[in-house]
């Protein structure tokens, strides 16, 4: 029996010692392996929070640039506006011109067949002459007011700030 003993308490002594080096092991795996986990973790941590930053700032990049095209956009539709008034004006204006052009050129009619009428006929020539330069006046005005508008545009074009004329 006592032969008997020694090798169950031998056999007892070797799987106690190999339980406990395959625990150790075991041990040590988990613990490095737990490790190199953790260190992934924070690394990805990390470059979700880079990630997350970068996204941050192109969002408010993105922000400030729709801002700057909705503004532009709304610029360009009032001076298309503004440049639509003065083209009418200026077509209205046109139209004028060749009706007072006309006008006058039925009074100088009048005048050459009336030449009896020649005292009455001259104060209405005067009288047409004057609303010519008024308008001619006018026009001129116009023009320098297109002209103006027409630099305005040309600043908004190259995104300059526009100044009133």
């Amino acid at each position: 029996m006592a032969v008997m003993k020694k090798d169950v308490n031998i056999g007892l002594l070797i799987l106690i010692i190999a339980s406990i080096i395959l625990f150790s092991g075991f041990s040590v795996y988990y613990q490095t392996t737990f490790k190199d986990v953790s260190l992934e973790y924070k690394e990805k941590l990390e470059q979700l929070s880079d990630v997350t930053k970068e996204l941050g700032t192109k969002r408010q990049e993105l922000n400030e640039t729709y801002s700057l095209r909705v503004k532009a956009e709304t610029d360009r539709e009032a001076l298309d506006a503004k440049y639509k008034d003065a083209s009418d004006e200026n077509e209205r204006l046109d139209t004028d011109n060749v009706n007072l052009r006309s006008e006058i050129s039925s009074t100088k009619n009048d005048l050459a067949e009336k030449t009896a009428e020649l005292g009455a006929t001259k104060t209405s020539l005067i009288a047409a002459n004057a609303q010519i330069n008024v308008k001619d006046d006018r026009i001129d005005s116009l023009k320098d007011e297109i002209d103006c508008l027409e630099a305005e545009v040309a600043k908004a074009d190259a995104d300059e700030d526009i100044s009133s004329c």
